[in-house]
């Protein structure tokens, strides 16, 4: 599709020879046409590497312009910590909740100075498994309060200014919550009845005006909360048994996230206003949309095959695709060692792409894949 590297030459002077306006000594095909032909713009593939004395690494969201990126490192034991990585310095941890010994990101702002997540910590000299908090290189990480009754909580993900966070805490059943500075952790509608009444946040848009997650997800399926509280239950495919959202466009308009049928098979979906849920298709095995660009028209997830997780990228025009595909015949960036397993999270301006793979040594490690414009 594209010409480039080492190979442009003879890519070129293969499709010159075959074109009869071009039926020259070969010289003068060459002095006469390279000029019309542009190399082929080529991705670029990064490791992130993993913190010094643990394990594997797994990249969790992006900035706005996919500049800086948030993950967990983990220990062989199971101990995490949460990591922020860029590119002219590296990665580093996040480090700990005062008292706690594991953390790990789940979001970031726009501009990669706010980044929000989970650890356990000490709450008036008694432990806590699960605290959500908010990390500024300020402050370092900041516990978020609870709901009311909640000494169990996690952060999901924050908008883009950084000032509104949404995530659940375990309140009589989970209970979504939108939380600001101003406000404090507000608990959103739950779904059900009696005892099984519940509600989850997973995600939410930048513009802070949507989040988004699942009611009951058998009952109601998934759900989008505005900014006043008022939901819109967004459902679940036909036929299947629940369903949750995991990502929201720059403005809410566009909500993906995943359906699943009674044999416990994923598949992902795009909700819009206009057209409600609509099935995203992909392998026999299953889909699982993770992350939306900005303007709603890119997602990425992976699809769960028999050898491994796999990663993937939809658009409209394509529909899923494995992301290694698209680097080696798009654009002609192999990634030799590597088997890329999960694309969890995509820049809002839709160029870079994070996730985790399996490396040349066998290890779980964070990427970043950006591409060309």
């Amino acid at each position: 599709m594209r010409i480039g590297g080492s190979g442009r030459s003879l890519d070129f002077l293969w499709d010159c020879a075959r074109l009869v306006s071009c039926a020259l000594p070969l010289a003068a095909c060459v002095a006469g046409c390279s000029d019309s032909v542009s190399p082929t713009p080529r991705a670029t593939f990064r490791n992130l590497g993993i913190l010094v004395g643990y394990a594997s690494s797994q990249a969790s969201a992006l900035s706005s312009d996919g500049a800086v990126a948030a993950g967990t490192s983990a220990t062989t034991a199971g101990n995490r910590q949460a990591f922020q990585w860029n590119g002219a310095q590296g990665m580093a941890g996040l480090g700990f909740l005062p008292g706690g010994t594991s953390s790990a990101a789940t979001g970031i702002s726009a501009d990669g100075a706010v980044m929000v997540g989970n650890g356990d910590a000490i709450n008036d000299a008694s432990p806590l498994s699960s605290a959500a908090f908010r990390w500024t290189a300020d402050a370092g990480a900041q516990r978020l309060a609870a709901l009311p009754g909640s000494q169990l909580c996690v952060a999901a993900g924050v908008s883009g200014d950084g000032a509104v966070i949404a995530g659940t805490c375990l309140a009589v059943g989970n209970t979504a919550f939108r939380w600001s500075a101003s406000t404090g952790p507000v608990s959103l509608s739950r779904f059900g009845s009696g005892s099984s009444q519940q509600s989850t946040a997973t995600a939410i848009s930048a513009d802070g005006s949507v989040v988004a997650g699942a009611g009951h997800p058998a009952l109601t399926g998934a759900v989008a909360w505005a900014a006043d509280g008022s939901a819109t239950v967004l459902g679940k495919l036909p036929g299947d048994a629940e369903a949750t959202a995991t990502a929201v466009s720059r403005d809410g308009s566009v909500v993906v996230g995943v359906s699943t049928n009674n044999a416990s098979i994923p598949r992902g979906f795009r909700w819009t206003l206009a057209s409600g849920m609509v099935d995203l298709g992909g392998s026999a095995s299953g889909t699982f949309a993770a992350s939306i660009s900005g303007d709603g028209s890119t997602i990425v997830g992976w699809s769960p095959e028999a050898s491994g997780d796999v990663a993937l990228i939809w658009d409209a025009d394509h529909g899923w695709r494995q992301l290694v595909d698209v680097l080696t015949i798009d654009y002609r960036t192999p990634v030799p060692g590597w088997t890329l397993n999960r694309a969890a999270a995509i820049s809002g301006d839709g160029r870079t792409i994070a996730g985790h793979g399996t490396n040349p040594n066998g290890q779980t490690e964070a990427w970043v894949v950006k591409l060309p414009n």
